[in-house]
This record gives structure tokens, sequence and C-alpha cells, in this order.
């Protein structure tokens, strides 16, 4: 592909025509600042059309140009009749040189580049290009950019990623996904508890009958994230005790059961007593840590008083009748 280095009016350029748009920075301080003190170093390049010039490369260099009152801009200019995908990958190539792409602009390479070439060529075309080639990475990275504009934005600040991302949109969570895009963000959670407060709440509105922005939206969700007292670590527990009792009411009241009259026993510090898991059967395990003979010894005392301590028989029959 051959250009031309031409001075050109900016007014001639369409900005807004975003066909090879790849960047996804807007910030242009630092760049018009730059360009003001050492001067525009790589031409931003453009192609003819029936009036004026499409942008390939160089969005922000010329929106700074246009922001410092510039009237002409030195470009480089390709004829109206060049290929569409070599100018795609012509700008492709300009951006990822300058820096590695974040996860938006590959989305937005892959779209690219998927409009102008065959399905099965795009692998080979991509790895050319320094882009991902596993098609099934490609085929999730591709829907990033057709994402909502806030979801992306929680994307590119780490706050949610591209698998978590996604299954945000399924249809089964009845729009709430950049609502819960923000609770992830302000209250920093692992993807592991993302997962957690996503299933639980689609959980509770499938048993309920209710929709899950009913259940983020109400009262008493809300009221814990708004809770000025609370930090987000404080915030992230009430929230999922909140859902794992309406989850699983019964559970929930077993464990808080469970939870009261363990205190009444007053174990001694090595003693351990486990319930069954989700209270579910009747076995308890009694586990013990210790380093003497005589630390031992007071272990064995607390298990003897505990044979016939009241509480205990109550936490065994309690559950027994429960399973």
């Amino acid at each position: 592909m051959t250009w031309k280095d031409e001075i050109i009016h900016i007014s001639s350029i369409d900005i807004e025509d975003h066909t090879f748009r790849i960047t996804t920075e807007e910030n242009i301080e630092g760049l018009s600042g730059s360009i003001k003190n050492a001067g525009l170093i790589n031409s931003p390049i453009v192609i003819r059309k029936k009036s004026g010039y499409t942008v390939i490369s160089g969005f922000r260099r010329i929106r700074s140009a246009v922001n410092l009152g510039w009237t002409n801009i030195s470009a480089r200019t390709i004829e109206s009749d060049a290929d569409r995908f070599e100018c795609a990958k012509l700008a492709i190539t300009d951006n990822s040189l300058q820096r590695q792409l974040n996860l938006i602009e590959i989305s937005r390479c892959y779209k690219m580049l998927s409009g102008l070439c065959k399905e099965k060529d795009l692998p080979a075309t991509a790895s050319q290009l320094g882009l991902p080639d596993n098609s099934d990475l490609s085929g999730k990275i591709i829907r990033l950019c057709d994402l909502p504009e806030p979801l992306q934005q929680y994307i590119l600040s780490g706050s949610v990623s591209m698998v978590m991302a996604l299954e945000l949109v399924k249809p089964e969570y009845n729009g709430s996904g950049i609502q819960f895009a923000e609770i992830f963000d302000n209250l920093k959670l692992s993807l592991n508890k993302q997962r957690e407060f996503l299933t639980l709440s689609y959980e509770i509105a499938a048993r309920e009958g209710i929709s899950v922005l009913e259940l983020i939206n109400g009262v008493d969700f809300q009221n814990i994230l708004s809770d000025e007292d609370s930090d987000r670590n404080r915030k992230t527990h009430k929230i999922r005790q909140y859902l794992k009792s309406r989850r699983f009411p019964a559970i929930m009241k077993a464990e808080d059961n469970f939870r009261r009259n363990l205190k009444k026993l007053a174990l001694t510090g090595g003693i351990k007593l486990i319930p069954p898991a989700d209270f579910e059967g009747n076995t308890f395990i009694i586990s013990m840590e210790f380093k003497t003979t005589s630390e031992f010894d007071e272990l064995t005392s607390c298990l003897n008083r505990l044979i016939n301590d009241p509480v205990l028989k109550e936490i065994v029959s309690k559950n027994s009748s429960d399973s």
C-alpha cells in the first residue's frame, strides 16, 4: 500500500467516522502538550473519500491538533480505491506498534477484521498482526466491543473480567449487568465472590418469582450498600449473609442456632466442634490441637465435661430432628 505525505485542512477530516478506530483512550491533554512542545512526530494516516478524509490511524493526534487551534496538519494520505482490508491491517499495526493493546482495543481489531475477511482466515490474519489467534478466545473477545459502554469501562479498569462481563449480559439477569458491575467495583470483589453474588441473586429471583433487579434494588440490599458505618469488607460480608439467608433460609437458621449454642458451650481454645456440611445429616466432628501432655489433659477434661452438657445435647438432638 502506498501513501503520500501531504498538508491537509483539518476541517476536511471526518473525525466522527470511527470505521478504523481502535484506541479507547479519550484523554488528549498529555498528547496535546507533547505535540505543542515537540511537534507532530508521527503523522496520522487518512484515506480519501468522496468529500474529505476518513481517519485510519491517529484520531487522538488529530483531536490534539484541533485542540491546539491548528488549521492544517501533516498526514499520510491514501487514495480512496485502496483495499479496506489492507487499511484495517494498517490501522491495527500502527496502533499496536505504539503500545500494548487492551482487551477492548483487541476486540475492535477482531470486529474490524471479521467484517473484511472470511471467518476461516481470521486466526491466521490475527496471528500475523500479533493478536491472539486462539479461535475460542477470539470468539469471546470479539463480543466485548459490543457490550454497553459502562461494562467496557469496568473491564478496562480491571473491576470486571472478560468472562464475568459476558456473563452479566445474559438475558436471565434482566439487564442488571451494569448495576452488578458497579457493585463489584465498589466492593472490589474477587472473581469468586462476584460469581457467588450473581448465582445467589439469580437463584433467589427464580425461587421467589421476582426479577434480579427487584432483588438488588430492594430496600434491604440497598441499605447495606449505603451504610456509611461499614467498610467494603463489612458490606461484602453483610450482603453475602443476606443473600444466603434468602436463598437457604433453613440452613442459615440452623447456622445461627449452632453459633449461639456454640458460645454457650465455652469450649477450650484447642477444641473445635464442626457441624455437618450445610447441617444435612447428623455427624459432628470434634478436633483438638495441643502441644504438651498438660494441654491434652486440659482438653480431655473439657471433653468429659461436654458429655453431660445439655447445650451439646440440644445441638445434636436439634440437628438430628431437622435431618
